[in-house]
């Protein structure tokens, strides 16, 4: 720039920065390189033998440079290319692959890479873009993003309901068939804990247990993501309505809020509009 506007005055303008900061900068390259670059004086700067030979030499790359820059912010701006996510199973089957499968109508050019696991991956090592992840969060150095929150409630089937009468409160649990995820992953009330409930069925798969509920094995206790499709197709009622087992946030997840790709974005914006209804 000072090559070919002869001043430091125009490039400090360009720049938005002071001459005096030009003329600085100018003056560690000099003393980086070991030669001069421009003579000064108070009305021109002319560039040396050596400065015009660097000019030249130079002009390319910075060119080759601000392409490469250019492209990189393209690639970012659109909402095309490949998305490595990761969930757990149940989630992941009920609204992920759902929301993903929108976007992929929406936007020809996406693709996704999903890993559903229980496991929380380290998203860098894992290059991972984005994870959903439930309940609370530890690893303070990632970026969370707030999705919807998900409530647990009891359900069954109509059948079981017609069978075996529905409990009125959480101690008529104990005479009844429950279907839980094992001890360790269940979250329950203080109440229920007291009660000392021991289930028919335990079982490390939510779909799984789901699944045992629609078929009249029991009472389950489900997120309402996992539930909201069941009762609306009739096939699971809510038992108790008013009692929540638990209740917990559903976060987006990412290593860094800076220049975050449009083509996460998206993706983070189709969870976010997930309403109740639509689980």
């Amino acid at each position: 720039m000072v090559v070919d506007s002869g001043s430091f005055t125009e490039v400090a303008k360009r720049l938005r920065v002071t001459p005096s900061g030009v003329s600085k900068q100018l003056g560690r390259l000099e003393e980086l390189l070991g030669v001069r670059l421009f003579e000064r004086t108070t009305r021109k700067v002319r560039p040396t033998l050596a400065g015009l030979t660097l000019s030249q030499r130079a002009r390319p790359l910075l060119e080759s440079l601000e392409d490469a820059a250019r492209d990189a912010r393209r690639e970012a701006e659109q909402i095309a290319g490949r998305v490595r996510i990761s969930a757990a199973p149940a989630l992941g089957r009920a609204v992920l692959m759902p929301a993903l499968h929108a976007l992929s109508r929406l936007h020809a050019d996406l693709r996704f890479e999903v890993t559903l696991t229980g496991r929380r991956l380290d998203l860098v090592e894992d290059e991972i873009d984005l994870a959903i992840r439930e309940g609370t969060l530890t690893d303070s150095s990632l970026i969370a993003r707030p999705l919807f929150p998900a409530i647990v409630g009891l359900y069954a089937s109509p059948a079981y309901v017609k069978a075996h009468r529905a409990p009125r409160t959480l101690a008529d649990l104990s005479r009844h068939d429950l279907l839980l995820l094992p001890r360790s992953n269940v979250v329950l009330p203080r109440g229920v804990r007291k009660l000392a409930l021991t289930p028919r069925f335990q079982v490390d798969d939510l779909f799984a247990v789901a699944e045992l509920a629609e078929a009249g094995a029991g009472i389950a206790a489900l997120p309402d993501y996992l539930a909201g499709s069941r009762i609306a197709r009739g096939s699971l009622v809510r038992i108790l309505p008013r009692t929540d087992i638990a209740r917990f946030p559903v976060h987006a997840v990412y290593p860094s809020r800076r220049h975050l790709p449009r083509r996460v974005e998206v993706v983070i914006e189709a969870l976010s509009s997930v309403r109740a209804v639509d689980r």
